[in-house]
């Protein structure tokens, strides 16, 4: 008789921005900031749920809603670094690059008191292969990233790098978001916000079995402005994508949270110490 197996334990996790940090303001406009309303919903469909997750702060929101971080955490969520400008990391130079992330880690610190183990890069720009901003987050003491696509850009016919956490080349342990098949042949980080609004929910839960048994346990996630859909865009074309299906996706996250379980990253995958 086969022993049974334990469920899988995907990872939930959340880029802590407001509308305005995706390139959604344009020059000399005042933002109306919604970051702290958003994410505390998201925190209440947590809480109903069950569900813990990492929320990867941007510095400049830390700075300005101290009390929505501590809440994070004081619900039982782990808190990592989304950056502090919110900044492509190719508009870096190395040093400003240095700074940006230790500047986001100081404020996560002096706000919460507890280190940062986590680093997401915006807009998943950290690239396979490129070692000097893996080699300055090793060194400012985090002990993984979640930034590198496993596919070169979407929709993606072949994987560039693995699906599971892997070692990089100074012992920082990289994280992949889940990057599922769709149609037998595309591969789409629709492990997402994106995905649950978009994506009819029969295919996705196809692609999510797929995963489950071709990889495991998987990372997910989404943003706090995605739940909002008062929230602007700002200007720019295709911008449209981002407003798709916002009013469905409380739901649609409500459900998938009922089907499945989801911890922070650093219990889905316990080695990352």
């Amino acid at each position: 008789m086969p022993l049974p197996t334990a469920p899988i334990r995907h990872a939930m996790s959340v880029d802590v921005e407001d509308w305005y940090h995706d390139g959604g303001l344009a020059p000399g406009a005042v933002a109306d900031e919604r970051v702290e309303a958003n994410t505390d919903q998201l925190l209440e469909i947590f809480a109903a749920h069950g569900t813990r997750a990492t929320f990867f702060v941007v510095g400049e929101v830390a700075e300005r809603h101290p009390g929505l971080v501590r809440r994070i955490l004081a619900n039982g969520h782990e808190v990592g670094s989304h950056g502090h400008r919110h900044r492509h990391t190719a508009e870096f130079l190395c040093a400003e690059f240095r700074d940006d992330v230790r500047r986001s880690l100081d404020i996560l610190h002096d706000v919460i008191g507890v280190p940062v183990r986590g680093y997401r890069a915006p807009y998943f720009s950290l690239k396979a292969g490129v070692r000097w901003p893996h080699d300055l987050l090793a060194e400012l003491g985090l002990r993984y990233d979640s930034s590198i696509l496993a596919i070169d850009r979407p929709p993606g016919l072949e994987l560039v790098s693995p699906r599971t956490p892997y070692r990089l080349h100074n012992q920082l342990w990289e994280v992949p978001v889940a990057v599922l098949q769709l149609f037998h042949f595309w591969h789409l980080p629709v492990a997402s916000g994106a995905g649950l609004r978009m994506v009819p929910p029969g295919v996705l839960r196809r692609a999510l079995a797929g995963f489950e048994r071709d990889v495991g346990a998987g990372v997910f996630y989404l943003h706090p402005w995605e739940l909002d859909p008062g929230s602007p865009t700002g200007p720019g074309r295709g911008r449209w994508i981002l407003r798709i299906g916002r009013g469905r996706l409380a739901g649609r996250l409500a459900a998938l949270l009922r089907e499945r379980t989801f911890v922070p990253i650093c219990e889905a995958f316990p080695g990352l110490d």
